[in-house]
């Protein structure tokens, strides 16, 4: 849960939640179900969780897919960083069976998730094997290399977080939040051309997201300065054949 008050961070919220359940997941005899991608729920069992929040939608969600333990957390901003709780709580007794809290600048979220999913592991006598951060680049899954892209955004690196939220689409093209942000990061570099690109594909994809509107808005004022754009585009040209 993104607790900051920031609407910019509730990415960075979700990216946190998938590194840590990547992590975890990386243990033999851990099977883990992401709380937005639980198709087993059928449309009955999904309505007993509507107005359910916090840990109680994370207890009950989990006892609808015969889960031993879920973990549930919260993000806050303070002093220019993101203070990260997490608890793990087991199902049966709806008792808090492990906790951890850090701190941390958000451009290493991928490091702090980390040390998260360890220690959580650790206190349920689960200990993850050695995980270096760097090996992190070579895994499959989109999810990492979009948390990697906000931490470079984030911290100002517009190019690193391009280059991560470009690997990001071409792991799951369907990860078409990725192109606001990704056009996010061009409107700061001032490329206009492409960010218009990244909002049309996302105004495309996601019409109705929270992000719309902005993106909309982002959209016409790039459109309109691309029109007045005194830098030359590659395009065929009107000139009569034989013309310079």
């Amino acid at each position: 849960e993104n607790a900051t008050g920031e609407g910019q961070y509730d990415p960075a919220a979700e990216g946190l939640g998938d590194l840590i359940a990547v992590l975890l997941a990386r243990q033999d005899g851990i099977a883990v179900v992401e709380r937005y991608r639980l198709d087993a729920l059928t449309d009955e069992q999904a309505r007993s969780l509507q107005g359910l929040t916090g840990s109680d939608y994370a207890v009950r969600a989990g006892q609808l897919v015969s889960a031993d333990t879920v973990i549930t957390g919260r993000c806050f901003q303070l002093d220019g960083k993101l203070t990260i709780h997490a608890t793990a709580i087991d199902i049966a007794t709806a008792r808090v069976s492990a906790s951890e809290q850090l701190s941390a600048r958000p451009e290493y979220l991928v490091e702090t998730s980390l040390q998260l999913a360890r220690s959580l592991a650790k206190q349920l006598s689960v200990p993850l094997p050695a995980i270096d951060p760097k090996d992190i680049d070579r895994s499959p899954l989109a999810s990492l290399h979009f948390a990697k892209a906000l931490g470079h955004y984030y911290a100002g690196d517009m190019d690193a977080a391009i280059m991560q939220f470009m690997r990001t689409i071409d792991l799951d093209p369907d990860y078409t939040e990725t192109h606001y942000w990704s056009a996010l990061a061009y409107l700061k570099l001032g490329e206009d051309a492409h960010a218009i690109i990244d909002l049309e594909a996302f105004l495309r994809e996601q019409p109705d997201s929270k992000y719309a509107p902005d993106a909309r808005k982002l959209l016409a004022e790039a459109q309109e300065r691309e029109k007045h754009s005194p830098v030359p585009r590659l395009g065929p040209t009107t000139q009569p054949a034989g013309q310079p």
